[in-house]
């Protein structure tokens, strides 16, 4: 098969989905294109449980396995790799799978037979960002907009590229549950705050900003709390809950995927740095303020109705560094120059909204 010759109708297919929570959700869009492109054929879609239980009641001739799992990939014709990685392109050549489709990057391209290169920048700053990039770094971008791009090369078409997310009746129930152990009515109005942060991570806002924010917003909206965290960062959600003393606030257990999504589907405003839950939100159409700090805003900027995204323009940034490398009288400045009144005024405007 010719690299960019149409995928097969009645093709096996694996689709290798993002390890992360936020580019698995952009990636949706393609696998409901593919699962209406192959008619005759058989999607297998592997990513890890966890994240693949947002996917639950959907796409029921898909096939889900552990991408970890060698067994998992042998016996398909093609594989889609929407990771970047190595290791990706490399299984999918262990296993013999005789097409293999995937940007080139990572030095994997010798392992795949279709490998078109990824957009790449110049080097100079970009309009409305304040750091220049370095040399020809690859181009910030929506990954469904890559993704539709990859998948156009070999014939499929994705035609509606905006992520969705489908609510399940069980996850409602399941929020519900845990929101009135909490002392919240199962259909009372709430805010819903994802604060978690991984210790250290300069991406996550930090609790004295949220602080900020979050106090005033609750008294003058009158609207219960809800602060949640993924596991392994409820370190800052501890600490935000203690530094609110003033705000009618309440703390859930580090929720999994599918209540998270119930939470934001049912919550009157979800507000939250540049993370998963950001994705997840905006894919269910919930009303989202969201605060970007070292991310760059290109890389999620497909467009959703009821979502206002709101940073500041600083000279290091975006540097989507883990760790900030300014002494520490600068550190964070990203963060620490953002203005909470700005915040503050998005929220009040979408709540009246």
């Amino acid at each position: 098969m010719s690299p960019g010759a149409p995928l097969a109708r009645d093709a096996r297919l694996l689709l290798r989905l993002p390890a992360w929570v936020g580019d698995l959700v952009m990636a949706e869009p393609l696998v409901r294109a593919l699962e209406g492109y192959l008619e005759g054929g058989a999607l297998t879609l592997a990513g890890a449980a966890r994240h693949l239980a947002l996917f639950e009641e959907r796409f029921p001739r898909a096939q889900r396995v552990e991408p970890s799992v060698p067994a998992a990939w042998r016996g398909h014709d093609a594989a889609l790799l929407c990771t970047g990685s190595f290791r990706s392109a490399w299984r999918a050549f262990r296993a013999g799978i005789p097409r293999r489709i995937g940007f080139a990057r990572d030095g994997r391209a010798w392992l795949l037979t279709d490998a078109p290169a990824p957009a790449r920048e110049r080097g100079a700053t970009p309009l409305g960002l304040g750091r220049a990039g370095g040399g020809r770094r690859l181009l910030p971008r929506p990954l469904e907009r890559s993704l539709a791009e990859l998948a156009g090369l070999v014939g499929v078409a994705v035609r509606d590229p905006r992520p969705r997310l489908q609510l399940c009746e069980r996850w409602r129930a399941q929020a519900r549950a845990r929101r009135a152990r909490l002392g919240l009515a199962p259909d009372e109005p709430f805010l819903l705050a994802s604060v978690g942060a991984r210790p250290g991570s300069a991406k996550g806002l930090p609790p004295e900003r949220w602080q900020a924010v979050l106090v005033p917003l609750a008294r003058a909206s009158g609207l219960p709390l809800l602060l949640l965290a993924a596991p392994g960062e409820e370190a800052a959600q501890e600490a935000l809950a203690a530094a609110c003393p003033g705000a009618r606030s309440v703390r859930a257990p580090a929720a999994d995927l599918p209540e998270l999504a119930a939470h934001c589907a049912e919550a009157r405003l979800v507000l939250c740095a540049d993370s998963g839950a950001r994705h997840v939100a905006r894919a269910l159409g919930a009303a989202v303020v969201s605060v970007a700090g070292p991310t760059d805003p290109r890389h999620a900027a497909g467009e959703r109705a009821r979502e206002v995204l709101l940073r500041t323009l600083v000279p290091c940034g975006p540097c989507h560094r883990e760790r900030c490398p300014l002494p520490a009288a600068q550190a964070l400045r990203c963060w620490h120059e953002l203005d909470v009144e700005r915040v503050l005024s998005a929220a009040r405007a979408a709540l009246v909204g």
